[in-house]
């Protein structure tokens, strides 16, 4: 919003804005017969037909003009490699260990190729489907069209059928779609409504349901938890808070800013900034019946556990959206690193969904699932379409199972935790996959007592709780909740604090977790950094036997819950190197100095118990480290090391320098790193845009009623700032002393403009140490103009002052600079035949005109060429055609 200066009622107000992305018909002559030549392969793409639909009769043809909306799915290349840098990232002993990609860099190596990606828009194109959306990893193309288009394109009749629990009627193609062999399609989202993403929240189990369920221990009405009791019971004396971390939701649903507020408020919470990423044309408005209950509670857990994070990004695609619309977004942005998801949509595993959940992975992103709240899956039914919560069990993601917490009361410590389970077939989810063998990091755990596999997929991986959890939602209603949905973006905010320790030591994000969480739960140090959930169960009418809660890993809540400190120590271990202030300097100053800053001194201090060996590294020319290491003995006083800018530094050029120096633990291998900026300047005015907000660094004097620093467009020629002048009946002044050179040349540019309809008296004048540059009255409308005067400097300081009136209106002012004239000297660079080519200093915004004589006898210079504007410190000349036997070369300078 622009906030605009009050205006006197006998004034024009001018102060007005406008503020505005074969048939091949083969006659074969053979003994005068013609013979049909075979039809063309096709391949099919399985898993597009609902198992129940082969139980049921169609009831009807979709209508031919309904209008479709598909994200078709392309396979990704280099497959054996990319299964290997997945180990390798996250093999602690390989060399690209955590040396994650950027997506241009995944899309290089294993995307499709642009002629793939062009192959799928054209087959589109030609079957009638609108090409309705790109993506940058060519991974996913979405497009639009009619139903009979979409059956044509992919070989189906799509039906409609009456769902066998009567609740409305579905579509879904009569066979599995088939496309020729050379169109690399993988998989197709949108041929089916069948199973829409729906959301794994739950409403709190009535009291006394089961003894114990409920333990009232929270700080929220009614003793649900909310807000510090998470922290309190996992996190407990733990100062990290997520702090310039950022989480991502994915989401089908809206939700109301008002109710985010009312939590945030009786938690007692900092607001944390949302930013909502719209997708699939979808308006954002929370839906009649929706999920807008799991929308309110995913984002107020996660301000819960992380209540610094920078913001919490909701990615909505709606009711009809598509998954991997959501997802793709999501890893070609790669502007989150942990990433929560607590709906499911059923169907069986997508080729195209895992594809792109690897990209995550090498990229560093955390994804956690929700394992669903339908208690243990029966066998060989996690993937069927009646039971999975997909993608629960996609190996490339954590899966998150539920328990029920007690604490020691509102805002308490942990006390115990048993696995969530509310009877009915409504409990913490977990089984074996009947699709995915189970993963290198999976193996190596006996499976004896817990029922698990040792060939497949087992789910959940870890867990925390998801029972008696207070949120508000529905624009004003509240209320406790259950659901792995709890649980899932608490680990999401929970990474974040791991991140969060990880970047405070220059280390990258930790990325996909599973492997890191097998190898401590397969360790020595698994019960100092987990709460093993070993009561409870996730029996159900439909898996009677399956699961029990043992020792170790489980299929009920995984490896359990966190504890604190040392699951986050373990996961980004800290370095006892510490070094402080946490940040380099920035300097800044005139070409040659002097500079704001000079040094700054670092204290290196060892906070472990062993004596450690430590060294700093310096790249930069224009600055000096002193000690470059040593060794600190545990206890021992800090050393101190010096860093300084040098005598290279004043020889710079205008410009902004960066640096790092280098602090090492030599024997931990840790690298911390610290900034510094160097920033000299042919600039001599301060706050020369006013882009301080103020007139900060100028002296004001006269009549300066109406004078304003603003926001207002009118008057900002860049930047967000500019001074607006308009007192009337005398003038005003706006002057800065300057620190100058003697004898030294310079330019004196600034920006004027007189926006109104004219009228007067008016009056604006600029002098230079009391020499007047420009002096005029009554001008009429001046759109901005930049005026130049050549001034030179006779002591060692200077005074620029503005003076000015303004009765009827105002006049702007912006971008003043006084920068040194760059004497225009003159090298040949290069002669070529009869071309001459030269380097010329120059200043830019100064107006150059090069001139040549053949003897310096002659007195009439010859201008070469026209004259031109210099735009940098530098520019080319080039005479060409000079076929004289001599030319003498002068440069002529004006403002």
């Amino acid at each position: 919003m622009l906030h605009y200066p009050f205006v006197r009622a006998d004034k024009k107000a001018s102060l007005m804005t406008a503020i505005r992305c074969f048939q091949w018909l083969s006659l074969v002559s053979i003994l005068g017969i013609a013979m049909p030549l075979p039809a063309a392969e096709r391949k099919l793409a399985p898993g597009h037909r609902p198992e129940v639909v082969k139980r049921l009769q169609p009831a009807g043809e979709l209508p031919a003009e309904t209008r479709l909306n598909l994200a078709i799915g392309l396979p990704l290349r280099n497959g054996q490699t990319l299964e290997n840098l997945m180990r390798d990232v996250y093999d602690p002993a390989s060399p690209v260990y955590h040396h994650f990609l950027t997506p241009d860099e995944f899309a290089a190596q294993f995307g499709p190729t642009a002629e793939q990606y062009q192959a799928i828009i054209a087959f589109a194109r030609s079957h009638h489907l609108a090409v309705t959306r790109t993506h940058s990893n060519r991974m996913l193309l979405n497009v639009s069209g009619a139903a009979s288009d979409v059956g044509k394109a992919f070989g189906v009749h799509l039906r409609t059928y009456h769902r066998p629990a009567g609740d409305g009627d579905f579509f879904a193609p009569d066979a599995e779609p088939s496309v020729a062999e050379d169109v690399p399609i993988l998989d197709i989202s949108g041929l089916s409504n069948y199973r829409l993403p729906h959301p794994m929240i739950r409403g709190s189990a009535p009291l006394n349901r089961l003894a114990g369920a409920r333990p009232n221990a929270g700080s929220a009405p009614g003793g649900a938890y909310m807000g510090g009791d998470f922290r309190a019971a996992y996190v407990p004396g733990v100062s990290l808070n997520g702090a310039g971390q950022t989480i991502g939701l994915v989401e089908f649903d809206g939700f109301y800013a008002s109710d985010i507020t009312s939590y945030e408020s009786k938690a007692g919470l900092a607001a944390v900034p949302l930013q909502t990423v719209l997708l699939d044309g979808y308006n954002g408005v929370p839906t009649e019946d929706g999920g807008n209950d799991e929308v309110s509670l995913d984002i107020e857990l996660v301000v819960s556990m992380a209540p610094g994070l920078s913001k919490v990004m909701v990615y909505e695609a709606g009711p009809y959206g598509a998954p991997n619309d959501i997802l793709n977004c999501m890893a070609t942005d790669n502007q989150v690193k942990q990433l929560a998801c607590c709906w499911t949509w059923g169907g069986g595993p997508s080729a195209t969904t895992d594809q792109i959940f690897q990209q995550m992975a090498l990229q560093g992103q955390s994804f956690f699932c929700a394992s669903g709240d339908s208690d243990a899956y029966p066998p060989g039914e996690l993937d069927n379409a009646s039971y999975a919560d997909t993608p629960s069990d996609s190996p490339y993601v954590t899966s998150v199972g539920g328990t029920t917490l007690t604490t020691s009361g509102p805002g308490g410590s942990w006390v115990s935790e048993k696995v969530w389970n509310w009877d009915d077939g409504i409990g913490s989810s977990g089984g074996i996959s009947s699709h995915y063998a189970i993963p290198a990091w999976q193996q190596g755990i006996s499976m004896s007592a817990n029922g698990g596999s040792n060939t497949l997929r087992n789910i959940p991986d870890v867990a925390l709780t998801g029972d008696n959890v207070y949120v508000v939602y529905g624009d004003g209603s509240s209320g406790a909740f259950g659901g792995t949905s709890c649980a899932t973006p608490l680990w999401a905010a929970f990474t974040a604090l791991v991140n969060q320790q990880a970047a405070s030591y220059d280390l990258p994000s930790i990325g996909f977790v599973n492997p890191a969480i097998y190898a401590i739960g397969k360790g020595s140090n698994y019960a100092s950094l987990f709460h093993d959930i070993t009561t409870g169960n996730n029996t159900n009418s439909a898996s009677p036997n399956k699961f029990y809660a043992t020792t170790g890993y489980d299929l009920c809540t995984g490896w359990g819950t966190p504890k604190g400190a040392s699951l986050i120590n373990a996961l980004a271990p800290p370095d006892p190197l510490v070094i402080s202030p946490a940040a380099g300097f920035s300097s800044s100053g005139l070409v040659g100095g002097p500079f704001s800053v000079n040094s700054e001194n670092f204290l290196v201090t060892n906070s472990g118990a062993a004596a450690l060996a430590w060294s700093v590294s310096n790249t930069s020319p224009w600055l000096n480290v002193s000690p470059a290491g040593g060794t600190l003995l545990p206890g021992a006083p800090a050393a101190t090391v010096t860093v300084s800018l040098n005598a290279a530094a004043n020889n710079l050029a205008a410009g902004t320098y960066a640096a790092s120096i280098w602090f090492t633990n030599i024997g931990a291998g840790f690298v911390t790193n610290r900034q510094f900026t160097l920033t000299p300047s042919l600039q001599h005015i301060q706050n020369n845009g006013f882009e301080m907000g103020s007139f900060s660094n100028w002296t004001q004097s006269g009549n300066t009623i109406y004078t304003w620093v603003t926001t207002n467009s009118s008057f900002v020629h860049s930047g967000n700032y500019g001074a607006l002048f308009g007192p009337n009946g005398s003038p005003g002044y706006l002057s800065q002393t300057l620190s100058v050179t003697a004898g030294q040349p310079y330019l004196v540019s600034f920006w004027l403009n007189n926006p109104a309809p004219g009228g007067t008296p008016n009056q604006f004048s600029v002098s230079w140490d009391g020499t007047t540059l420009f002096n005029q009255t009554n001008l009429g409308v001046l759109n901005w103009t930049n005026l130049q005067f050549l001034v030179t400097a006779s002591a060692a300081s200077a005074v620029l002052q503005f003076g000015f009136q303004d009765d009827p209106d105002y006049f702007g002012l912006d971008d003043v600079s006084v920068v040194p004239v760059v004497a225009p000297a003159l090298q040949m660079l290069a002669k070529a035949d009869t071309t001459m080519q030269f380097s010329l200093n120059t200043t830019a915004g100064l107006v150059y005109q090069v001139q040549y004589v053949t003897s310096l006898t002659q007195t009439n210079w010859i201008n070469m060429g026209q004259p031109f504007t210099a735009t940098n410190s530098a520019t080319t000349i080039i005479d060409a055609g000079a076929t004289d036997a001599q030319r003498f070369y002068r440069v002529v300078v004006s403002p």
